[in-house]
């Protein structure tokens, strides 16, 4: 997953839904992408805590699925 896919996909449920996503749960492979792509935009590694992405606490780094939360 990238970073513009997360992007994405929160534009799609909150439009979708008429709602707002507050945060968001992550698969643990979701979330080393996110890591990785991370690291080679500002060149250093985030660690285990992402921070906020697009406005979207992250909430969880190993849920069993995709998971936005309102």
């Amino acid at each position: 997953m990238t970073l513009s896919e997360l992007k994405q996909l929160k534009d799609r449920y909150e439009f979708d839904g008429g709602r707002q996503a507050m945060g968001v749960r992550l698969t643990a492979a979701q979330a080393a992408d996110l890591r990785w792509e991370l690291y080679q935009i500002y060149g250093n590694d985030p660690g285990q805590s992402l921070m906020t992405l697009y406005g979207l606490a992250v909430l969880s780094t190993d849920a069993p699925s995709l998971q936005f939360e309102i």
